[in-house]
């Protein structure tokens, strides 16, 4: 390696960029490594170049780069050059042999200032640290402080600094700087632990008491909690318990209450529609005038016959007296019999046509009766099934909705969808169908109709550990991501063939995500009309018709009767669509009552039945008597006429007075016959009057029995529901009281949810004491006091001292495994820097009397390592100097100290207080003190020791900026031989007014101030220079 390029811009005189190139080999010897010179005038600016090759280097003290401020080497401008903004020097090196540990052939180390302070370190271009730099230089054995950069006075101030600091020069003259870099990271990084560590254990030592006070009473807190937990958990099963009686009770009363509003209602209803009957027949105008009218028309004609009948008697009397005078009285007594049979017939007619109506009437009565029973009986019968329907619909209700043993199972899922996410809902929940094919695609899904749709099968895992762990049943999961989709198959020409609908997918609304889903539920399946076209379609698809009929791929079918509602695409979370089991319990409510009403009225329709059959029975024996009566009488009458006819007056022995009498009499027994018919219809009309009137007294009877029936049940009703409300009342109280009661023990937002409460009080979760578990909850009340309260800050407060004594006692476990391994890094450290530095003491000693003996042409020199006395050294030790000569020390080896026990590890190396001193003897001196040398021999000596050290542990270049100024002539030839001679190990660049120096030089360049105060250079490469003097 050797350095290359050294280019500087703005960095003091250097205002311009001006380059300085090195070339590698000497110009006189191929193996030997090049010498440059750089000379001129005082005040030049030459130093400056020294200068700038130890500022880039990474140099940080303003006094050895010859500045008292920062910005003083950015150049300041003169009176013909205005000042720059930035300092810049590049620093190029060939890197070759890879002598630098970094994998460049060349190596480019920048660095530049600018005005505000900012400063810029690069290697190759890119951004790096000064401490990046400082290790790679020292990994190399040179850097700014070191020998390599010999600047102005420093040759003097090697013999004049103490031992011990002339130590810290030897540190990178034995190659150990990497070494001691790191020794003092390391050992910094363990003072700051070992600080560290001191205030971390002062900080646990005084948290160590506050915790166990923190730790003691958060035990009893933690007790506190447990029976505060378990105080709680009970409460919640007591008031659970109760609360769920409660609102059972309070829900069977009020399931009472909607039963008997219900029955209410339905007979209000009956009962208005009674009064509405009784208020129709009550609008009915008054038939008193008809019946009047029909009186007074009877009574007229019974006044006409009985004038007739006293007309027809005086006639009789006139004919008697007139049969007598001719002999016939028995013609006298014969026609006054058949007037008498006469009206006895009329009497016997009158009483068959009034019985002949009232049976008309009974029968009429007794055939609208009969019929109305087998209404009744229709009615009855309709009810009847209504009833059991509704019975049956309320046990599907009772036991969830559907005969599903499953369906609590799916239920319980879908109830835990906001504690479980990825939950959507069964297939019946998540799509929609029309009402007309809600048979067909119920049929088609069958059981999975109810399967619950879920994101993915760790979702489903979760909710059958669930069902598992509640014993609560299994239900079907559908998990979107293992479901796949099948391509249907099917030809679409099957959808024109008779009775194909569509396939069920097409009939149904759900959102595509759960398109998986419903593929594999529903597949191909076709909807046909009926089994009839089922059977004909074509293909081998699955087929559904509209009555529910399945017929399978593999050819069998299902079918038959459906009971109506029985099959029906219903969500489980569409409860509220379903008929609640109150609503059902008012319905057969209502339908008892109703079934109950007419079965009595069918009753009492049977008893009026009854009745009627034996009076109808009754009236036609009597009218069959009657009957007879009147065969017999009209018998006898006509016997009477054939006497009559057979003593008949002959005409001839009739005078015209009894001839006048007779057709009288037959005028007058015409008016009779005209008058009884008359008289007779009249009788039918009143007859008819009054059986209407008795047939609407009947009725208001009927109705105002059944009104008051009704009546008295409402008063019933109406009392129980009355009793109803005040026990509703009562729980109401008790609920509220209840909440309150809970809100007190636990808490306002304590769930009082139905869910909440029935996962709680489940009696699956065990069988419930209420006694028992009062019991329970006072004794934790109990336990509660014995234990007192408690801030409930202190958990917060110990849970932070604990993690942060926590914290802090791993930092402290940390910061003793960071200080053993730095201890040991240390001490690693401590043997390598030893071993190093005396293996090159020993070199640089033997060097240094080397060339001590080529200077001054004679004489001893040598260097001595001393140790310094510290406070934890052992007591009886002296001094540095002494002590080596008593202990007997070799050169090179420094003394390993005898140190107090307590002392830290960084404290232990002999290295840390030793010094170096000179000891040499010029010729014809017994070895001396460099201290009484004079001027130019401490010269000679520095520059003795230099070179000693450049010939043990070469630097790859070297800087010297006159180190030869006080050397006479004879002396400089001497200094300049031996550069000749170390320039086979080393570079090197000299800053010289000596003409010796510059002889030996291979490049010269001259710098030289401008009048604009900026300095110049001017190269000359003096091998060619002296080809052309030759010439």
């Amino acid at each position: 390696m050797y350095l290359q390029k050294l280019e500087i811009q703005g960095f003091k005189s250097f205002a311009k960029r001006t380059i300085f190139e090195f070339p590698e080999k000497s110009s006189h010897d191929q193996k030997a490594k090049s010498i440059t010179s750089v000379v001129g005038p005082n005040g030049s600016g030459k130093s400056n170049v020294s200068d700038a090759i130890r500022w880039v280097l990474g140099e940080q003290s303003l006094k050895l780069i010859r500045c008292k401020k920062a910005d003083e080497v950015i150049f300041g401008g003169s009176e013909k050059k205005a000042r720059q903004g930035f300092a810049e020097v590049i620093l190029t090196m060939n890197n070759e042999d890879r002598e630098l540990p970094i994998d460049y052939s060349e190596v480019v180390l920048t660095r530049r200032v600018f005005r505000d302070g900012d400063t810029e370190y690069l290697i190759n271009k890119n951004r790096v640290r000064l401490f990046d730099i400082l290790i790679l230089l020292a990994k190399a054995n040179f850097g700014q402080k070191s020998y390599s950069i010999v600047g102005q006075g420093m040759v003097d101030h090697i013999i004049n600094i103490s031992p011990f600091e002339r130590k810290e020069f030897f540190d990178e003259a034995t190659g150990v700087k990497q070494y001691q870099i790191k020794r003092d990271q390391s050992v910094n990084r363990l003072r700051r632990s070992r600080e560290n560590l001191d205030q971390t254990n002062k900080i646990v030592a005084e948290l160590e008491p506050r915790l166990r006070l923190l730790t003691r009473q958060i035990k009893k807190l933690e007790r506190r909690q447990e029976v505060e937990k378990g105080l709680r958990d009970l409460q919640k099963k007591y008031y659970s318990h109760i609360w769920r009686k409660i609102t059972a009770d309070k829900a069977e009363q009020t399931e009472k209450f909607g039963v008997r509003d219900a029955l209410k209602q339905e007979l209000e209803t009956q009962l208005n529609r009674t009064q509405n009957e009784l208020s129709l027949i009550a609008k009915e105008e008054s038939r008193k005038d008809i019946f009047n009218n029909l009186q007074k028309e009877y009574s007229k004609l019974l006044a006409e016959k009985n004038e007739f009948l006293k007309e027809l008697a005086i006639l009789n009397g006139k004919m008697s007296l007139e049969y007598s005078k001719i002999g016939k009285q028995n013609l006298s007594w014969l026609e006054n019999k058949k007037d008498e049979i006469t009206a006895r017939l009329s009497e016997i007619k009158e009483s068959l046509n009034n019985l002949e109506v009232r049976l008309s009437e009974k029968r009429l009565t007794l055939s609208t009766n009969e019929k109305r029973v087998h209404e009744l009986n229709d009615e009855i019968t309709v009810n009847l099934n209504n009833l059991q329907q509704a019975e049956e619909e309320f046990s599907r209700l009772k036991n969830g909705g559907r005969l599903n043993a499953n369906l609590d199972a799916v239920k319980a899922v879908l109830r835990q969808a906001k504690f479980i996410n990825g939950i959507f809902g069964t297939i019946a929940d998540l799509g929609s169908v029309e009402k007309n094919y809600e048979v067909a695609l119920a049929a088609a899904a069958g059981n999975r109709l109810n399967a619950v749709v879920v994101e993915n099968d760790q979702v489903a895992v979760r909710c059958i550990n669930y069902l598992k762990d509640n014993r609560l049943g299994t239900a079907l999961f559908l998990p979107l991501n293992r479901l796949n989709v099948f391509a249907n198959t099917t030809d679409q020409k099957t959808l024109s063939e008779p009775g194909v609908i569509n396939f069920c997918l097409n009939l149904i609304s759900f959102d595509l995500k759960f398109k998986k889903a419903f593929n594999l539920v529903f597949g191909d399946t076709l909807v046909v009309d009926n089994v009839e076209n089922a059977k004909n379609v074509s293909g081998s698809c699955r087929l559904v018709t509209s009555e529910g009929d399945l017929i399978e791929k593999n050819g069998s079918m299902r079918g038959g009767y459906l009971r109506k509602g029985s099959l029906t695409w219903q969500g489980l979370n569409q409860d509220k669509q379903l008929a609640t089991q109150e609503e059902k319990l008012k319905e057969i409510a209502v339908l008892k009552s109703r079934l109950e009403n007419l079965t009595r009225q069918k009753e009492q329709l049977n008893r009026t039945i009854a009745d009627l059959s034996i009076e109808i029975q009754v009236a036609e024996t009597k009218q069959k008597g009657l009957t007879s009566d009147a065969r017999d009488l009209t018998k006898e009458k006509t016997n009477i006429e054939s006497e009559i006819s057979d003593n008949a007056v002959d005409p001839a022995d009739q005078d015209r007075f009894l001839k006048n009498l007779t057709s009288k009499k037959l005028e007058l027994e015409r008016q009779m016959n005209e008058a009884e018919q008359k008289i007779s219809l009249s009788r039918k009309k009143i007859d008819g009057f009054n059986l209407e009137e008795e047939r609407k007294r009947s009725t208001v009877f009927r109705l105002q029995d059944e009104m008051q029936g009704y009546q008295m049940k409402l008063n019933e009703i109406n009392q129980f529901i009355n009793e109803l409300n005040i026990q509703l009342a009562r729980i109401e109280t008790k609920k509220e009281e209840l909440e309150k009661e809970i809100k007190q023990e636990l808490g306002v937002n304590f769930d009082l949810s139905a869910e909440t409460i029935e996962q709680i009080a489940d009696p699956a979760n065990g069988e419930i004491n209420p006694d028992q578990l009062w019991f329970e909850i006072s004794k934790l009340k109990h336990d509660l006091e014995l234990i007192g309260g408690l801030d409930p800050e202190i958990m917060a407060e110990h849970k932070e001292v604990a993690e942060r004594y926590q914290f802090l006692t791993t930092q402290a476990a940390d910061l003793e495994k960071g200080l053993n391994d730095l201890e040991k890094v240390v001490k690693e450290l401590d043997e390598v820097i030893n071993k190093q530095f005396n293996e090159s003491f020993v070199k640089i000693n033997k060097s240094f009397s080397k060339y001590f003996l080529k200077i001054f042409n004679g004489g001893k020199a040598k260097l001595e390592l001393i140790q310094r006395e510290t406070q934890n050294q052992m007591p009886g030790i002296g001094s540095g100097q002494a002590l080596n000569r008593e202990v007997g020390i070799k050169d090179g080896e420094t003394e390993p100290l005898i140190l107090n026990e307590e002392t830290p590890i960084e404290e232990q190396s002999s290295m840390l207080n030793t010094g170096i001193e000179i000891m040499v003897a010029p010729p014809n001196k017994k070895i001396s003190h460099i201290t009484i040398l004079s001027g130019g021999e401490r010269t000679m000596t520095s520059l003795a020791l230099i070179c000693a050290i450049i010939d043990s542990n070469p630097s790859p270049f070297i800087v010297m900026d006159e180190v030869d100024a006080a050397l006479d002539e004879s002396n400089s030839q001497k200094f300049s031989a031996i550069l000749q001679e170390l320039s086979y190990k080393s570079q090197f660049i000299v800053i010289t007014h000596n003409r010796a120096i510059m002889h030996v030089a291979d490049v010269l360049y001259g710098v030289a101030m401008a009048d604009d105060g900026v300095s110049k250079t001017l190269s000359l490469n003096l091998q060619d220079a002296e080809k052309i003097t030759k010439k």
